[in-house]
Protein backbone atom coordinates (compact mmCIF):
# COMPACT_ATOMS: atom_id res chain seq x y z
CA UNK A 1 0.00 0.00 0.00
CA UNK A 2 1.43 3.36 -0.35
CA UNK A 3 2.36 6.38 1.85
CA UNK A 4 -1.15 7.81 0.54
CA UNK A 5 -3.57 5.47 1.05
CA UNK A 6 -2.37 4.47 4.52
CA UNK A 7 -2.00 7.80 5.47
CA UNK A 8 -6.03 8.17 4.31
CA UNK A 9 -6.37 5.26 6.51
CA UNK A 10 -4.79 6.68 9.93
CA UNK A 11 -7.34 9.91 9.17
CA UNK A 12 -10.61 8.11 8.58
CA UNK A 13 -9.55 5.92 12.12
CA UNK A 14 -8.69 9.14 13.62
CA UNK A 15 -12.37 10.74 12.03
CA UNK A 16 -14.48 7.59 13.44
CA UNK A 17 -12.53 7.82 16.69
CA UNK A 18 -13.46 12.03 17.52
CA UNK A 19 -16.72 11.67 16.58
CA UNK A 20 -17.84 8.85 18.86
CA UNK A 21 -15.97 10.90 21.68
CA UNK A 22 -17.83 14.09 20.40
CA UNK A 23 -21.24 12.26 20.18
CA UNK A 24 -21.24 9.87 22.68
CA UNK A 25 -24.24 9.54 23.95
CA UNK A 26 -26.14 8.48 20.99
CA UNK A 27 -23.02 7.13 18.57
CA UNK A 28 -20.68 4.16 18.89
CA UNK A 29 -17.34 4.94 18.64
CA UNK A 30 -14.04 3.52 17.19
CA UNK A 31 -13.38 1.99 16.81
CA UNK A 32 -5.54 -12.27 30.18
CA UNK A 33 -4.59 -10.58 32.83
CA UNK A 34 -6.98 -8.08 34.64
CA UNK A 35 -8.14 -7.14 38.35
CA UNK A 36 -10.82 -8.71 38.05
CA UNK A 37 -9.39 -12.36 37.67
CA UNK A 38 -8.51 -12.34 33.55
CA UNK A 39 -11.72 -15.42 33.03
CA UNK A 40 -15.06 -13.70 32.91
CA UNK A 41 -16.55 -17.45 33.09
CA UNK A 42 -15.15 -17.61 36.99
CA UNK A 43 -16.46 -13.95 38.44
CA UNK A 44 -20.51 -13.77 38.07
CA UNK A 45 -20.07 -9.71 37.61
CA UNK A 46 -18.12 -10.17 34.33
CA UNK A 47 -19.22 -11.53 30.89
CA UNK A 48 -16.90 -12.21 27.72
CA UNK A 49 -17.76 -10.93 24.45
CA UNK A 50 -16.66 -10.84 20.79
CA UNK A 51 -16.37 -7.62 18.30
CA UNK A 52 -14.72 -8.59 15.23
CA UNK A 53 -13.18 -11.88 16.07
CA UNK A 54 -11.33 -10.51 19.49
CA UNK A 55 -12.86 -11.01 22.96
CA UNK A 56 -13.51 -8.75 25.90
CA UNK A 57 -14.87 -8.51 29.21
CA UNK A 58 -17.72 -6.06 29.69
CA UNK A 59 -19.68 -5.95 33.57
CA UNK A 60 -22.73 -7.84 33.42
CA UNK A 61 -24.51 -4.74 34.92
CA UNK A 62 -23.67 -2.75 31.58
CA UNK A 63 -26.43 -2.82 28.92
CA UNK A 64 -25.75 -2.93 24.91
CA UNK A 65 -26.64 0.05 23.30
CA UNK A 66 -25.17 -0.46 19.87
CA UNK A 67 -24.01 -3.07 17.78
CA UNK A 68 -23.06 -1.91 14.48
CA UNK A 69 -20.56 -2.68 11.46
CA UNK A 70 -19.79 -1.09 8.26
CA UNK A 71 -17.39 -1.09 5.08
CA UNK A 72 -15.47 1.75 3.92
CA UNK A 73 -12.79 2.58 1.38
CA UNK A 74 -10.32 5.61 2.28
CA UNK A 75 -8.15 5.70 -1.21
CA UNK A 76 -7.01 2.29 -2.07
CA UNK A 77 -7.78 0.78 1.18
CA UNK A 78 -11.06 -1.44 2.07
CA UNK A 79 -11.76 -1.92 5.89
CA UNK A 80 -14.86 -3.31 7.75
CA UNK A 81 -15.12 -1.84 11.65
CA UNK A 82 -17.14 -3.46 14.13
CA UNK A 83 -18.55 -1.75 16.42
CA UNK A 84 -20.51 -2.03 20.21
CA UNK A 85 -21.41 0.27 23.26
CA UNK A 86 -21.95 -0.74 26.27
CA UNK A 87 -23.59 1.46 29.34
CA UNK A 88 -24.94 1.34 32.64
CA UNK A 89 -26.53 4.37 34.79
CA UNK A 90 -22.90 6.75 34.25
CA UNK A 91 -20.50 4.89 32.32
CA UNK A 92 -19.95 3.63 28.80
CA UNK A 93 -17.68 1.65 27.28
CA UNK A 94 -17.12 1.62 22.97
CA UNK A 95 -14.97 -1.14 21.31
CA UNK A 96 -14.01 -0.76 17.81
CA UNK A 97 -12.57 -3.18 15.62
CA UNK A 98 -11.32 -2.76 12.34
CA UNK A 99 -9.59 -4.36 9.36
CA UNK A 100 -8.29 -4.92 6.09
CA UNK A 101 -8.19 -7.44 3.61
CA UNK A 102 -5.14 -5.57 2.01
CA UNK A 103 -3.25 -4.22 4.70
CA UNK A 104 -2.14 -5.25 8.28
CA UNK A 105 -2.69 -2.87 11.30
CA UNK A 106 0.32 -2.68 13.11
CA UNK A 107 2.35 -1.03 15.90
CA UNK A 108 2.98 1.98 13.67
CA UNK A 109 -0.37 2.14 12.50
CA UNK A 110 -1.62 2.92 16.17
CA UNK A 111 1.29 4.90 16.70
CA UNK A 112 -0.46 7.77 14.21
CA UNK A 113 -3.41 7.42 16.16
CA UNK A 114 -0.97 9.15 18.58
CA UNK A 115 -1.17 8.56 22.94
CA UNK A 116 1.13 7.71 25.56
CA UNK A 117 3.29 3.46 25.27
CA UNK A 118 1.23 1.70 27.45
CA UNK A 119 1.19 -1.79 28.48
CA UNK A 120 -2.11 -3.49 29.49
CA UNK A 121 -2.66 -6.74 30.18
CA UNK A 122 0.44 -7.77 28.49
CA UNK A 123 -0.67 -6.04 25.48
CA UNK A 124 1.68 -2.71 23.61
CA UNK A 125 0.08 0.16 22.87
CA UNK A 126 -1.36 3.54 23.27
CA UNK A 127 -3.33 5.43 25.74
CA UNK A 128 -5.03 8.44 25.33
CA UNK A 129 -7.00 10.81 28.17
CA UNK A 130 -9.88 13.06 26.42
CA UNK A 131 -11.34 15.37 29.46
CA UNK A 132 -14.74 15.85 29.77
CA UNK A 133 -16.46 19.05 28.99
CA UNK A 134 -19.89 21.10 28.58
CA UNK A 135 -20.89 22.15 25.16
CA UNK A 136 -23.25 24.99 25.11
CA UNK A 137 -25.61 25.64 22.48
CA UNK A 138 -29.26 27.85 21.78
CA UNK A 139 -32.41 26.68 21.10
CA UNK A 140 -34.53 29.74 20.04
CA UNK A 141 -32.84 31.89 22.63
CA UNK A 142 -33.19 28.91 25.37
CA UNK A 143 -29.22 27.84 26.53
CA UNK A 144 -28.80 24.81 26.15
CA UNK A 145 -25.89 22.88 28.15
CA UNK A 146 -24.61 19.15 26.55
CA UNK A 147 -21.92 17.32 29.07
CA UNK A 148 -19.75 15.29 27.45
CA UNK A 149 -18.01 12.79 29.74
CA UNK A 150 -14.04 12.21 30.08
CA UNK A 151 -12.66 8.84 28.41
CA UNK A 152 -9.90 6.86 28.67
CA UNK A 153 -8.73 5.25 24.72
CA UNK A 154 -6.41 2.18 24.89
CA UNK A 155 -5.48 1.69 20.81
CA UNK A 156 -3.53 -1.53 19.74
CA UNK A 157 -3.35 -4.32 16.90
CA UNK A 158 -4.14 -7.33 17.37
CA UNK A 159 -4.38 -10.61 14.79
CA UNK A 160 -3.89 -7.60 11.80
CA UNK A 161 -7.02 -5.81 13.14
CA UNK A 162 -6.77 -2.15 14.97
CA UNK A 163 -8.66 -2.52 18.14
CA UNK A 164 -10.00 1.23 19.96
CA UNK A 165 -11.39 0.67 23.60
CA UNK A 166 -12.59 3.67 25.00
CA UNK A 167 -13.88 4.19 28.56
CA UNK A 168 -14.82 6.42 31.02
CA UNK A 169 -13.01 5.30 33.74
CA UNK A 170 -9.39 4.09 33.13
CA UNK A 171 -9.97 1.02 35.51
CA UNK A 172 -12.31 -0.52 32.96
CA UNK A 173 -9.67 -0.78 30.74
CA UNK A 174 -7.66 -3.75 32.63
CA UNK A 175 -10.69 -5.11 33.26
CA UNK A 176 -12.13 -5.09 29.37
CA UNK A 177 -9.01 -6.18 27.51
CA UNK A 178 -8.26 -10.27 27.32
CA UNK A 179 -4.59 -10.71 26.34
Amino acid sequence: MNKKAFSLFVVMILAIVSIGGVYAFDLGSLFGDDSQGGDSSQDPNWETINVGGIDFNIPKNFKLQLDDQFNKTIGDVDYISTFKKYYNESEEIYITVSESPNYEATDDTVRELGGDSETINGIEGYLNYTPGNVSEGNNDGNPIYVEFPSYYTFSYAKDRKLVVVKATEKDFLYDIIIK
